[in-house]
């Protein structure tokens, strides 16, 4: 099964229909993600027939957040707890570079019944290892994106195979994952999740045939 990025009605209608089983609704997919519209978020979440987890960012500058972020940070989950989204995807550091674990209980808190992904901030932990065990602490988190501390889910293979056997929630790949690599991720990590963004586009848009050919791979 594959999550697929998304930053605007139309693309959420498209991957749906190309064959996407989870969204990420994100915006300014070229900083890596940040909270999207109100406007966007509604919609997408009114006409989506799949899941769909809405990235909770304030900013790109960095995942060290202070309390102006934090109270935009719990502002837009409620928002997303009242349209219904399926799912959040938030994560948070401290200056040390640890998961910050007062935001994140803060976080949960407001989250309600809303499925919890812990985001590729862990890649910018100072110790990934440390990171997930912290995590573990939190059983509220649901999933963990992570390339492994690397560029690449594949450089980061070793690393996320590592993670995988102490992580207490579903390690989600991701991070230039194609269908080139993913049956090897798969086969390798024992997941039957993986995250694409760059994976299943061309020139920035959607592509038909690289969703067919990342599912293509996935089923062998």
């Amino acid at each position: 099964m594959i999550e697929v990025i998304v930053t605007t009605l139309t693309e959420s209608k498209t991957a749906e229909r190309f064959g996407a089983d989870r969204l990420e609704l994100i915006a300014d997919l070229q900083a890596g993600g940040t909270t999207p519209s109100f406007g966007t978020i509604r919609n997408v979440l009114e006409q989506a027939t799949i899941p769909v987890h809405v990235m909770i960012r304030p900013h790109a500058d960095s995942f060290v957040y202070n309390e102006e972020d934090a109270e935009t940070i719990l502002a837009d989950i409620g928002l997303c707890r009242e349209l219904g989204a399926d799912g959040i995807v938030f994560g948070a550091l401290t200056s040390e570079g640890r998961i910050d674990e007062a935001l994140l209980g803060e976080v949960i808190k407001h989250k309600g019944e809303m499925v919890l992904t812990f985001h590729r901030a862990i890649d910018d932990a100072a110790d990934l290892m440390d990171a997930i065990t912290v995590l573990n602490d939190f059983p509220e988190v649901d999933h963990v994106l992570t390339s492994g501390g690397q560029a690449t889910a594949l450089e980061g293979i070793d690393r996320l195979s590592a993670m995988h056997e102490v992580a207490e929630m579903n390690v989600l790949p991701g991070a230039g994952i194609t269908a080139d690599n993913v049956a090897q991720l798969i086969d390798r990590l024992g997941v039957d999740f993986v995250h694409v963004g760059s994976g299943v586009r061309t020139e920035g848009r959607l592509d038909e045939h690289k969703f067919k050919a990342i599912k293509q791979q996935m089923a062998r």
